[in-house]
């Protein structure tokens, strides 16, 4: 409700345009980040490159993994696109030239990777690079929140938006799978439109004032704010739990060829699967804000990977479509609550004064512990002849190993709740 409250609050009053410019910004920036959400390979292009590799490639769950994370690798190195967007301006801009490029080039990508031949090489270098140009889309919305904000006093707003645009960006999932039809022609249209659309409206509805120099200053930020985070026991005692608990050898792919090679779902089934798993995911991280503030972080943390560790082992009764019904929409909306005190644990662990920077940080350790998971898992699998219920069980029980890990985090991160003060 206090997401909906913040959206219907009426705009400042119209003084000398303030308040069209306010709308083109929020407009610009919400486009931006759903667009830079829904075309990742990892949403809307999940499963139609996954029944590519698989299905016309005929590539095992190792080469499927492989390509998944070689071509994910930009978004773990997002923090150096803020780097650049912030400290070199493009001919006199740091938004507005870095978002028509990087919305056109990816959009043209798309295009071009759907027309290209279906070979392994040429085709991960092309969606590595796409999403390099996806990772400035994403950057650049990230930084028109922050200044739109600060300057319509309208953060609030403006991080609600965001929220709303990246929820609904995550419908292409399921999308992705109803519309695969053995070719990247109708994904990479539906993935190049809303980015041609906020190159558009950038081009006729967005200004900056024109930067005529780098910023030594801004170098000199960055200097600092490394020194800060890098030699942070606390931001890595974070990233390397959170790290830990996504290493597990993960069945993100294996549960596709699973579906597919042993169970036989066709891929309208897969998508209607996706489809409920994005609602009940939603629900499920709503009611975090209901325990952090009446327990620790401690003993939320004792419970999210217990609980993820035992959650996974419904995949065991995984055995037909109703079933599948029944446990991924079960699982999702559990996984989403246990995973929101990882993320209150990266937030808490950011030092002040290097809030970007140590936050990437965070997150990036935690997206290696993800994309390896699932090579890791793959390998298994293919090489090693684990079923899928056996992956399901080594799943569990490596999850589980890393509460021994929790008892040495820092007194000041986990023993207090939301609103408490810290401890010193």
């Amino acid at each position: 409700m206090n997401v909906i409250k913040e959206i219907l609050t009426p705009e400042p009053p119209d003084i000398g345009g303030y308040s069209a410019r306010y709308r083109n910004l929020a407009l610009i920036m919400s486009l931006g980040m759903f667009a830079s959400t829904f075309a990742q390979t990892q949403v809307l292009g999940m499963y139609p490159f996954k029944f590519l590799l698989m299905d016309k490639m005929n590539q095992d769950a190792n080469g499927v993994a492989l390509f998944i994370l070689l071509s994910t690798m930009p978004w773990n190195l997002k923090i150096i696109a803020g780097i650049i967007c912030d400290g070199l301006p493009l001919f006199g801009s740091r938004r507005r030239y870095y978002l028509l490029l990087s919305t056109l080039l990816s959009g043209l990508l798309w295009l071009a990777i759907a027309l290209a031949p279906p070979k392994f090489a040429p085709l991960v270098v092309m969606v590595t690079i796409m999403n390099i140009a996806l990772v400035f889309v994403s950057t650049v919305a990230g930084g028109l929140l922050v200044e739109g904000g600060q300057t319509y006093l309208a953060t609030g707003r403006l991080s609600a938006w965001r929220v709303v645009a990246m929820n609904v960006a995550n419908f292409g999932i399921p999308l992705g799978a109803f519309i695969w039809t053995g070719s990247l022609t109708f994904t990479a249209l539906a993935a190049a439109l809303p980015l041609f659309a906020v190159c558009g409206l950038t081009f006729f509805h967005y200004r900056e004032e024109r930067v005529v120099r780098v910023d030594p200053r801004v170098w000199t930020g960055i200097r600092d704010q490394f020194k800060i985070a890098a030699s942070s026991r606390v931001v890595w005692a974070a990233a390397g739990l959170l790290f830990l608990v996504q290493f597990a050898p993960g069945f993100s792919t294996p549960l596709t060829f699973y579906q597919k090679k042993t169970l036989g779902f066709s891929n309208s089934d897969i998508g209607i699967l996706t489809l409920a798993d994005s609602f009940t995911g939603i629900g499920g991280a709503f009611l975090y804000g209901y325990f952090c503030r009446r327990f620790t972080l401690r003993p939320l943390l004792y419970g999210s990977i217990l609980f993820t560790g035992l959650i996974s082992l419904l995949y065991l009764g995984y055995n037909d479509f109703w079933s599948a019904l029944a446990i991924e929409p079960t699982y999702t909306f559990a996984y989403a609550l246990v995973q929101m005190p990882l993320y209150d644990l990266a937030a808490r662990a950011t030092p002040k004064g290097s809030e970007a920077l140590g936050y990437s940080i965070i997150i990036s350790v935690w997206n290696w512990g993800l994309s390896l998971s699932d090579v890791i898992g793959s390998a298994l699998y293919e090489n090693w002849n684990f079923s899928f219920k056996q992956l399901v069980w080594v799943n569990a029980a490596t999850t589980l190993l890393v509460l021994v890990a929790v008892p040495f985090l820092p007194k000041l991160l986990v023993d207090r709740r939301e609103e408490d003060p810290a401890i010193s």
